[in-house]
């Protein structure tokens, strides 16, 4: 165990949690990552399992004792002072009394953290497609506006989720004969119906009655399944894209389009402050990242965009800003470049 001195820093989101640890010089000491912690949509008992299992890996071989601040970027929840209004703050606080940190815990979005993680000015804009998808616009480095994140079933256009619902529509459609053939059937039957012959299934008459069995079959799996799992489905659209299939064209254009419009809804058309994209449909070379950035600089051309991808690091620099004077340029590009940046193959929407 180490007697120095540490800050704690988490991006708890739906799908995934990530924790990391470090000294006031910005120095990491410890990281973890678990499954998603989102207390309103997962439900306080799991989102508090996965809080603990992070902060259990972060501080492996520390002493909690010698944590000074820690910050919580969480996704759905507002800057709060503490975590009793927060859904799960006793569960949360358990966390906290079990891993022996008894230092201030400070609550706060997300999407703020995924701000702080693309730039370290005080104001600009945040548009975020992962699972979910929302903008915020940000001044004196706090949430001033937002548009959408309202959640998979009265919001998040242009999401992980809304790509892959669009996927499964699409298929529906072609199997039902209400739309036209599209390489997406192919793929979403094979994703969601493993060892289904997709071309048999497609093939069967588009009138029949009753309904074809691949249709009814694909929407007994995915009535099954929890809504938010159709976000594994968003590469589909990405692939079939990529073979230029039109409906999967069409598809990343109106995914574009959305996030856009959330965009526009809190940022001013002449504004010269940078924008942050976050999440990993804006973060991968994915076609909706293309044509988003394309409209980028076709309405913002002299404006910096940036990448925010660190959320846990974003959240520490932020504990430490709270502890000491305002981290300087040589401290935080120690804090988020100390490690190589992850090298992912394969496109995971969560």
């Amino acid at each position: 165990m180490t007697d120095e001195a540490l800050v704690l820093g988490l991006d708890v989101g739906g799908t995934a949690t990530r924790a990391l640890a470090a000294t006031l010089d910005g120095t990491r000491r410890g990281s973890g990552r678990a499954a998603g912690g989102n207390p309103t949509g997962l439900g306080p008992r799991r989102a508090a399992a996965a809080l603990a299992e992070a902060v259990g890996q972060a501080l492996a071989g520390l002493d909690p004792a010698a944590v000074r601040h820690v910050v919580v970027g969480l996704a759905g929840g507002a800057a709060l002072p503490g975590g009793e209004d927060l859904p799960g703050g006793e569960e949360f606080a358990r966390v906290w009394e079990q891993a022996g940190v008894r230092c201030p815990v400070e609550y706060g979005s997300d999407t703020l953290i995924a701000f702080v993680a693309g730039t370290d000015e005080l104001e600009g804009s945040l548009l975020l497609s992962g699972t979910g998808a929302c903008a915020i616009a940000v001044k004196d480095r706090a949430l001033a506006a937002r548009s959408d994140g309202h959640g998979w079933l009265l919001g998040d256009r242009g999401s992980g989720f809304w790509l892959g619902r669009q996927a499964v529509l699409a298929a529906m459609a072609e199997l039902d004969g209400e739309g036209p053939q599209t390489a997406l059937t192919a793929l979403v039957i094979e994703s969601l119906l493993p060892g289904a012959d997709a071309d048999r299934r497609a093939a069967t008459p588009l009138k029949a009655t009753p309904r074809p069995v691949a249709a009814r079959d694909l929407v007994t799996t995915v009535m099954a399944q929890p809504p938010l799992s159709l976000a594994r489905l968003a590469p589909l659209v990405c692939a079939a894209c990529a073979a230029a299939d039109p409906v999967a064209e069409s598809i990343v254009e109106s995914a574009a389009a959305h996030l856009v419009t959330t965009l526009s809804a809190v940022r001013e058309p002449r504004s010269m402050t940078p924008i942050v994209l976050a999440g990993s449909v804006l973060t991968h070379p994915t076609p909706v990242a293309a044509r988003v950035r394309a409209v980028l600089r076709e309405r913002w051309p002299e404006v910096a965009v940036s990448l925010g991808l660190d959320g846990a690091a974003a959240a520490v620099w932020l504990a430490l800003d709270r502890l000491l004077p305002p981290p300087d340029g040589a401290l935080r590009e120690r804090l988020f470049f100390s490690d190589p940046p992850p090298t992912e193959e394969v496109w995971d929407p969560t």
